[in-house]
């Protein structure tokens, strides 16, 4: 009954030793093609997609960019606002995105996303709010094979007193070869200042009659 324990020890020191001499060597990690790990669009205290998709610098080229569509020059208060992300670059296969909504002061969450469709999702950490690309029940968020990949959402705006507001986006132009290598990764920030309703006087007949007496 002794030699069992004796051969399990055997065994578990063949074990570890083969591991320490010849280790496996790496997997790559997987392409999120049903979407990125939070925290990668280069805001304040964030990692980027090369922390995964490596082998390229960021911003690698002018051929390829990520791009913020709709984005106010000076938002409203509450108001809600359509926006765009798009991510090209000439030769790539497959696209990917993640985006996220600061104070300009703190670089704390500033207003709300709101999902319109179904290639998209949402995310939080540590009180950030992210928007990205997911692909599932057959709708393919990544737009395998096109020219380009084109995302919309919706961004409502903080409360008043939150000041400027500045959008952080990644974008990932990958290469279609289910690796994290080869793929081409772009950053772009938009801003936006807190506006105010503008005040409008009611103008009546009797006010344009006083202007012209």
């Amino acid at each position: 009954m002794k030699r069992l324990p004796l051969f399990l020890g055997i065994a578990l020191g063949t074990a570890l030793g083969w591991l320490a001499f010849d280790p496996p060597a790496p997997r790559p990690a997987s392409a999120n093609s049903s979407g990125p790990p939070l925290a990668k669009t280069a805001a304040p205290g964030e990692g980027v997609c090369t922390d995964c998709h490596g082998g390229n610098v960021v911003n690698p080229d002018a051929l390829g960019s990520v791009t913020i569509d709709g984005v106010p020059t000076s938002y409203l208060p509450g108001h809600t606002y359509p926006l765009t992300v798009t991510v090209q670059r000439t030769g790539q296969q497959r696209w990917g995105f993640e985006l996220t909504a600061l104070k300009t002061a703190d670089a704390t969450a500033a207003g709300t996303i709101t999902i319109t469709n179904t290639i998209t999702r949402m995310g939080s950490l540590s009180g950030r709010t992210y928007v990205e690309q997911t692909t599932v029940n057959g709708a393919d968020g990544t737009f395998t094979g096109q020219t380009s990949g084109s995302w919309d959402f919706g961004w409502t705006a903080p409360a008043a007193g939150a000041g400027a507001v500045t959008f952080y986006a990644a974008g990932n132009a990958a290469n279609g070869d289910q690796s994290n290598s080869g793929d081409l990764i772009y950053t772009k920030t938009a801003s936006s200042l807190e506006g105010s309703a503008t005040d409008v006087s009611a103008t009546t007949w009797g006010r344009i009659k006083m202007l012209y007496r």
